[in-house]
């Protein structure tokens, strides 16, 4: 069975009380924005390694829980 995309979407519309104009009001901003942005403005100076990334998000480091390494393959 194909899946219902049409009946999908009037779903979500519906729930969200967005009407076909709605729609096609964010549709016509999001393309307006893909045109205009360059993304110049984007800033990377904060970009680092997984595990930074991993810590920021949340989710602590290995040394949070307490690995630090297997001696065995790292040589510490």
């Amino acid at each position: 069975m194909a899946y219902d995309y049409k009946s999908e979407l009037e779903k979500w519309m519906s729930e969200r009380y967005l009407t076909t104009f709605d729609v096609t009001d964010l549709i016509e901003e999001i393309r307006k924005d893909r045109k205009t942005s360059d993304l110049s403005d984007v800033d990377d100076s904060m970009d680092g390694d997984f595990d930074s990334a991993m810590a920021s998000a949340g989710h602590g480091t290995d040394e949070d829980y307490g690995y630090f390494g297997d001696p065995e393959i790292c040589g510490e």
